[in-house]
């Protein structure tokens, strides 16, 4: 019986991504011998051993349990590195965005068709010049809705790009649906169309907006080129998928208009749901104004900080435009004051880089910062905003803020002076409020919270000065 070969000696070893290492020893002949994948040594083909050439005997793909074929495939579709080189919410949201692609794509089908019969495609009393005209007035209306809905919202789609989303693809549904209905009524046709691709002008714009912002959240090796381009892949694969379901669908639907209208409204509800669950599986780390109150409002009543994870799936989605209290960052000074008084109750109780005005009446807060004011300051100015929106809210509160709350509640009081204490009882919790905030998961050294670029400078308040 022939002796049993000793311990294999290990000479160095490789990994792909997060895969499993592999090992590689020293052949009798010399070659460089590599362990398959799986961890056994059994069975040293020339398939493991190094080529001249050093390169080893796969197909250049990802390794592992995968067949080549689909090996490839991974890698044609998905960013490189995956999944590691993406964030962990990448695929659910991939998948059900891929879903409401697939339903947009169908829909845009019937609706596509319908603008073409209402042109007079197909209609031999059609006038070419006339379906020109009404070409080009709806383009530059199109043109025309971009450009002022670019510069009337552009920078709000950064705070509250899941909402903005979900908002652009219920406009893209509506528009779809005035396309659909526009050859009914002919007399309107022209005008139903004008609105139609305005609608859709603006989802281009949210749209593109907001999955610039989703792809830099994604991206987590600085890839964000490399995260856009294979997202660009996955929608074309979908939208020559819907195109080929399309050509099988429309003549079975297009004779009778009921059945039509039927598949629309039936993949416009696939198409919002897929939506729907495709913004709410993003976790988003960084904090704007709707994901800050859902933090600190827990905090203030538990003293616990809600991690990333629990704080998406609370954001609200339908609602996320209009909070119940207006926080306004980086507004001018000149708007607040326009006497020295004014000015001196302003400044008073305030040692951070940034004034706060608070109109008690309306529960709107403003906030002056100064030029010195970096990511952590705007922070603090915020919470201390949302903090005293929390003193006109129901719910359990630290000691201090009860009574303060006790105070506003009690009657008439001048705001500054509440501001003021609220200051002081900050400067107590935040960096408690901070320091959780980064245990927790959170990114505090970027925001996602809506600043305006005024910035200020001011003296201290005389009691403040120090002598």
């Amino acid at each position: 019986m022939a002796e049993r070969a000793g311990p294999v000696t290990t000479l160095c070893s490789e990994q792909f991504g997060s895969r499993t290492t592999r090992s590689c020893c020293a052949a009798a002949d010399g070659r460089l011998q590599w362990e398959a994948w799986g961890g056994r040594w059994g069975g040293f083909s020339g398939a493991f051993a190094v080529t001249p050439e050093g390169r080893d005997g796969g197909e250049g793909g990802p390794p592992g349990a995968t067949s080549p074929l689909v090996s490839r495939l991974l890698t044609v579709f998905l960013p490189q590195g995956f999944p590691e080189s993406v964030s962990p919410d990448y695929l659910p949201y991939q998948l059900w965005d891929s879903v409401q692609a697939f339903a947009s794509s169908l829909s845009g089908s019937l609706a596509t068709h319908a603008v073409l019969l209402g042109i007079g495609v197909g209609n031999a009393q059609a006038s070419v010049s006339a379906a020109t005209a009404t070409w080009l007035v709806k383009d530059s209306t199109g043109m025309l809705g971009r450009i002022v809905f670019a510069w009337w919202k552009g920078s709000k789609l950064d705070c509250n790009a899941k909402q903005w989303r979900l908002f652009a693809d219920i406009l893209n549904d509506m528009a779809m649906f005035l396309e659909i209905m526009a050859p009914t009524h002919p007399i309107c046709f022209t005008v139903t169309i004008c609105i139609s691709n305005l609608a859709k002008c603006i989802v281009s714009v949210a749209g593109g907006a907001t999955r610039a912002a989703l792809t830099m959240h994604q991206a987590r090796r600085n890839n964000m080129a490399d995260v856009s381009a294979k997202d660009s892949s996955q929608e074309t694969l979908v939208n020559l998928a819907g195109l080929l379901i399309s050509l099988l669908m429309l003549p079975l639907v297009l004779d009778c208009p009921s059945v039509s209208l039927g598949c629309f409204f039936l993949l416009t509800a696939l198409h919002i749901y897929a939506n729907y669950r495709a913004v709410r599986a993003l976790v988003i780390e960084t904090l704007n104004e709707g994901r800050l109150w859902l933090v600190l409002k827990h905090f203030l009543q538990s003293g616990e900080i809600l991690d990333p994870t629990s704080a998406n799936q609370m954001e609200p989605l339908w609602t996320g435009f209009w909070p119940s209290m207006s926080l306004s960052l980086g507004v001018p000074l000149h708007h607040l004051i326009s006497r020295v008084s004014e000015l001196q109750q302003l400044v008073d109780g305030h040692q951070e880089p940034y004034l706060l005005h608070w109109d008690q009446p309306h529960n709107q807060v403003q906030v002056v910062l100064s030029h010195v004011a970096g990511p952590e300051t705007v922070l603090k100015a915020a919470t201390h905003g949302l903090l005293l929106g929390a003193l006109q809210e129901e719910g359990p509160l630290p000691g201090e803020l009860e009574e303060l709350r006790h105070r506003v509640q009690a009657g008439p009081e001048e705001s500054w002076v509440i501001v003021k204490e609220t200051h002081q009882v900050l400067d107590k919790l935040f960096p408690q409020f901070l320091k959780g905030l980064q245990d927790a998961g959170w990114k505090t050294e970027k925001h996602q919270l809506e600043v305006d670029e005024w910035r200020a400078m001011w003296l201290p308040s005389p009691e403040k000065k120090v002598l």
